[in-house]
């Protein structure tokens, strides 16, 4: 006996075999090959995406970085400004890129006293689902924009029942303002005092004003107890 099938046996089996799996087969292989050439092109896509709300982003700040400090976009600036914002937020709504347009778009309409933009725009980064720093940051402003449009408690809401991690000292000064706003000073005082014990900040400037902040909603008998204190040192 043979010890292996002749030529027209060997083909007989493989004509056999295709019929029943052959289909299957290259269906098998197809889908290979094309999920890793889809795989490949996804990747570039993203890539490209991502470049180019890169770049969208880039030319924004380069134009706000163009003012002096303290000195307001013209309207030429600010339109350039606000349409790459809404491209982004249009084209790339996903990317952490529209989420930092939309800030840098409701900073613009602070600084103009547009309240009611700023909300919308600090509102959609909210709604895009962020990374938790892009959330704290996010809620924190639009609760003083809440505040500055007479909205004290929603923005108190805003700004408690949540752990602010890292940025738990202008969470407590924020509170400490809102609390101000509303006349009661008391909760005012231990807002500003946990501000002041949070704060890691390495510019004095921000533990000075904290401690003014204090001494403006300080109950009066502790602030004379603090008096009589510092005059029994003195002697």
């Amino acid at each position: 006996m043979a010890d292996h099938l002749s030529e027209e046996e060997q083909i007989e089996a493989f004509k056999r075999w295709w019929a029943e799996n052959g289909l299957q087969t290259l269906l098998s292989i197809v889908l290979v090959v094309g999920g890793y050439f889809g795989w490949q092109g996804w990747q570039q896509h993203q890539q490209d995406q991502a470049a180019e709300a890169s770049d969208l982003y880039t030319e924004m700040v380069k134009i706000v970085s163009s003012q002096a400090p303290g000195e307001r976009l013209n309207v030429a600036k600010r339109v350039a400004v606000e349409a790459s914002a809404d491209q982004l937020k249009q084209d790339f709504a996903g990317s952490g890129y529209a989420q930092f347009a939309a800030l840098l778009k409701a900073k613009l309409a602070v600084d103009n006293n547009e309240l009611d933009a700023a909300a919308t725009e600090l509102q959609w980064v909210l709604d895009a689902g962020p990374e938790l720093e892009t959330e704290r940051l996010a809620r924190l402003r639009l609760a003083r924009v809440e505040a500055a449009r007479g909205n004290l408690d929603t923005a108190l809401q805003m700004v408690q029942g949540i752990d602010p991690a890292e940025m738990k000292s202008a969470y407590e000064e924020a509170k400490g303002d809102f609390y101000v706003q509303q006349g009661n000073t008391d909760s005012a005082f231990t807002a500003y005092q946990a501000a002041l014990e949070a704060n890691q900040s390495t510019d004095p400037t921000i533990g000075s004003i904290l401690q003014l902040k204090i001494s403006q909603v300080q109950p009066a008998e502790q602030a004379s107890s603090e008096v009589e204190a510092a005059e029994g040192d003195s002697q």
